[in-house]
């Protein structure tokens, strides 16, 4: 009762997986969750995605890249899905609103919160151009194994995943490892052999999880 009146309160729309509205890619996922809570417009969810996810502590160089991607993506209608983190993920929502782009939040928290707390004003951008979308309850704290979970969502919802840096381990090679279990389509930017942080897609491309950009 206490959800139905948050969700009512917050104008929070429930997605059920097999109904109208759920979002049409992620649905054919078969760990797919059976419930998502969205905040914002719903009619983005039919519209091409592209996924993008990074380490939370860029280079100049993933900074860079970032920039471009949406410069070019600019040109063409499609939707930018990350997870709101530190790092690449606040840069792509970020770098998608300059350039007239539709971008949702994939949170692995409740929507009665924001993590981290220095994106409240981002999110708060995000609605008026996108949404923000959760499989948790409000009071669901953002703890470590609810961003896993995450992660497959933005697998799931994804045309193309691209991985702008990352290094040897981290959340970024998670959602790289599930889009390829759903057959989607990874692209990783490469970076300098010495380079820490392009560890992790000079890795993807080596094994041939990943295509070059």
């Amino acid at each position: 009762e206490a959800e139905w009146q948050f969700i009512q309160k917050n104008q929070i729309k429930v997605l059920v997986k097999g109904q109208q509205g759920y979002p049409p890619k992620l649905e054919h996922c078969i760990d797919a969750p059976h419930v998502l809570y969205c905040k914002g417009s719903t009619e983005l969810l039919n519209k091409r995605v592209v996924s993008v996810v990074g380490t939370r502590s860029p280079s100049q160089y993933g900074k860079d890249r970032v920039v471009e991607l949406m410069a070019v993506l600019g040109q063409h209608d499609v939707l930018v899905l990350s997870g709101l983190a530190y790092g690449i993920d606040t840069m792509a929502h970020k770098e998608a609103l300059k350039n007239k782009l539709t971008t949702i939040g994939v949170l692995g928290h409740g929507l009665d919160q924001i993590y981290p707390h220095a994106n409240r004003a981002l999110a708060a951008e995000m609605l008026q151009q996108g949404a923000l979308l959760s499989e948790f309850m409000q009071g669901i704290k953002p703890e470590k194994q609810n961003f896993p979970k995450r992660n497959r969502i933005v697998a799931g919802m994804a045309d193309a995943v691209v991985v702008v840096e990352s290094g040897s381990k981290g959340g970024s090679l998670i959602t790289a490892d599930i889009a390829n279990s759903y057959n989607k389509d990874v692209l990783a930017y490469p970076g300098r052999a010495t380079d820490p942080s392009s560890k992790g897609c000079n890795q993807l491309i080596r094994n041939h999880k990943a295509n070059l950009i």
